[in-house]
């Protein structure tokens, strides 16, 4: 099954109902926004939707024995506009 959380807001209540131990989850972001010609504002927007979206996850699937969370990958979307090698080490 495939769930698309989609992050809006007024659905954060109830992501709990759906995060287990047992999934694997993507972590999807724009690349744009922590390019170096991102405002500030928008960069630390980015950063606290990373970190949102990862706290939620391990606070939610953590193994109580193993202290592990579920598997998780952050995906960077529009690479064709993030050109230059640097950018993409950066953003690393």
């Amino acid at each position: 099954t495939i769930w698309d959380f989609g992050g809006q807001e007024v659905f954060y209540t109830l992501h709990h109902l759906f995060l287990s131990e047992f999934g694997v989850y993507l972590v999807c972001f724009n690349m744009e926004w922590l390019l170096h010609t991102a405002t500030d504002a928008v960069v630390e927007r980015c950063l606290e939707f990373l970190r949102f979206w990862l706290d939620s996850i391990l606070v939610h699937t953590k193994n109580a024995s193993s202290g592990r969370g579920a598997k998780t990958l952050l995906v960077g979307t529009h690479k064709d506009v993030v050109h230059r090698r640097q950018d993409h080490e950066n953003i690393s």
